[in-house]
């Protein structure tokens, strides 16, 4: 299995607000995005990040993703408490688990999961928890999460995307399945990152690929 992983502030924003996971030993992979207009989302993100590497760490089970995302959210209620300056932040996030012959994903907002399987068009296979650029489910808001649980047969040669609306806001479908396709995982994934940038860059591009074998 092969693994990438970039990400980019891009060319308009002060600091890159998201954050990723790649941990090889639970085959787990995510991508996070700080919501933009809340304050501290590079704290958001990061703290999602964290709670979910350190029960990996501890032994914790792979198993369910959606409640890592819970216990996520959950620490990044309680890193906002401690500081005034944090009250409303929060991250959207997407989460993977590579099996043999499958992946389940699990997400809450708008950062994406594609699917491009050997021989077949790509797969969107996370919907937006949002409208009218409104998110309405994400890790730290005052409300509670639900994450949305997916899994899917992934044969050899089966390539996985998680991204954050940097990417999957400025490159289209075509372009997104057409650079994917291309290369091996790394080179996949610096093209994605520079497509973005080149389409304008205007938020922070986080990419993360699994190629199966």
């Amino acid at each position: 299995m092969q693994l990438a992983a970039r990400t980019d502030v891009g060319h308009v924003r002060a600091r890159n607000e998201d954050a990723l996971l790649v941990d090889r030993t639970s085959r787990v992979i995510g991508v996070f995005d700080g919501l933009g207009g809340h304050p501290a989302g590079d704290v958001a993100s990061l703290a999602a990040v964290e709670r979910i590497r350190e029960a990996l760490r501890g032994g914790g089970s792979a198993a369910d993703l959606a409640d890592l995302l819970r216990s996520a959210h959950e620490s990044v209620v309680a890193a906002a408490e401690e500081d005034s300056a944090r009250d409303g932040m929060a991250t959207t996030a997407v989460l993977a688990r590579l099996d043999d012959g499958s992946v389940t994903v699990a997400h809450v907002g708008d950062s994406r999961a594609y699917l491009l399987l050997p021989g077949s068009p790509l797969q969107q296979i996370t919907d937006d928890h949002g409208m009218g650029g409104y998110i309405t489910q994400a890790l730290g808001l005052d409300r509670v999460v639900r994450p949305d649980v997916v899994t899917l047969a992934a044969p050899a040669g089966t390539r996985l995307l998680l991204c954050s609306d940097g990417l999957s806001n400025l490159v289209d479908a075509q372009e997104i399945a057409d650079l994917l396709g291309t290369g091996d995982a790394e080179a996949a994934c610096d093209a994605l990152v520079e497509a973005a940038l080149a389409h304008g860059g205007i938020d922070n591009v986080t990419v993360v690929i699994a190629v199966l074998s």
